[in-house]
């Protein structure tokens, strides 16, 4: 990631660990002074005023009875101001205490909770992003782009990086396995009603070729389903040499196979049947025997408006051919079956 990733278990434990020696020890010196200010000034103070009572009384100490009695009261009078005093010093110290110890540690609770709420934020906020990134339909793009500071965070992220990747990957390889006929390898009839359904919706002009390979069945009973097999894949790896870029080659079943050829007019779609009657005819295969093939065709007209019409009107030329000794081709003009 090119950048150094925390702990998140150390950087808590450091947090904490920072917090309460930093609380711990503003809180301690704060209480010492408070404490210094409430035990010692007001005791300072007291003597003071006490000292000064005392030294008036010792001066007018020389007087009569008269005196003695006007001292006695002033050590009345001094007495409840020493109380007086005292009272104060109780007052004094709970404003000192609310003032200097509890104020400060308000403020100081008030500014730990603001700092762990936002390390709180901060320590959720790659996770949030993780969790709406995978909720979205462009979840990989938008996962690589979180930006995550600690450790664990960078390991969840990575984890959910490579199983939404895997999981991608399965699904395509899936769909891929869905698209495509297990035994020859070439698309399946599933993405044969695909292709022609777009094909039909949008118009667009277009030939098929119903192909069926002749006595197919002899060939199983007689080297049986295996030798039937390497016949198959051999004949589809031929179609999709012959048809190549003009169209697309699917399996429709069995051994029955269908071509589709846009753009393509009935003359050109015949060409590309004959050559591969005349290359299956001659060509060797596992069997050992020649396997000869049977097409019908016919060519999309404005009148069809479902892919199983302009099937069932190649079947039908199709079935032509076969009556016909198989081994050769057939066409049905679709419009002329539809009208």
């Amino acid at each position: 990631m090119g950048k150094f990733n925390f702990k998140l278990s150390f950087v808590i434990v450091s947090m904490v660990m920072l917090t309460v020696l930093v609380t711990s020890s503003i809180s301690i010196w704060f209480s010492y002074q408070s404490f210094n200010d409430m035990l010692i000034q007001p005791k300072l103070i007291m003597q003071e005023e006490y000292m000064g009572k005392v030294s008036e009384i010792a001066e007018h100490n020389v007087q009569g009875v008269k005196g003695i009695m006007k001292n006695s009261e002033k050590e009345m009078v001094a007495d409840g101001d020493f109380k007086k005093a005292v009272n104060q010093e109780d007052i004094l110290s709970i404003k000192v205490f609310l003032k200097k110890i509890l104020f400060p540690l308000l403020v100081m609770l008030v500014i730990v909770f603001i700092v762990v709420w936002w390390f709180a934020l901060k320590i959720t906020r790659p996770l949030r992003e993780m969790t709406k990134s995978g909720q979205e339909a462009y979840g990989v793009s938008n996962l690589k782009s979180v930006d995550v500071w600690y450790a664990e965070a960078s390991n969840l992220k990575n984890v959910l990086l490579t199983s939404i990747c895997d999981s991608q990957s399965k699904i395509e390889e899936l769909t891929d396995q869905l698209k495509l006929d297990s035994l020859t390898g070439i698309p399946n009839r599933r993405s044969m009603d695909q292709v022609l359904n777009k094909l039909i919706a949008e118009k667009v002009p277009h030939a098929i070729l119903l192909i069926d390979l002749d006595d197919f069945k002899i060939v199983n009973d007689t080297y049986g389903h295996t030798v039937g097999d390497e016949v198959l894949k051999a004949f589809a790896i031929q179609m999709e040499e012959i048809v190549q870029r003009q169209g697309s080659c699917f399996r429709y079943g069995g051994e029955e196979f269908l071509v589709v050829l846009p753009h393509t007019a009935i003359d050109d779609a015949i060409k590309v049947a004959e050559e591969l009657r005349l290359k299956q005819a001659f060509a060797e295969n596992p069997s050992g025997r020649p396997v000869t093939l049977s097409a019908g065709i016919t060519v999309f007209t404005s009148y069809i408006s479902d892919p199983n019409q302009l099937i069932a009107i190649a079947d039908q030329a199709l079935y032509e051919a076969k009556q016909s000794g198989r081994n050769c081709i057939r066409v049905v003009d679709a419009s002329l079956v539809v009208n």
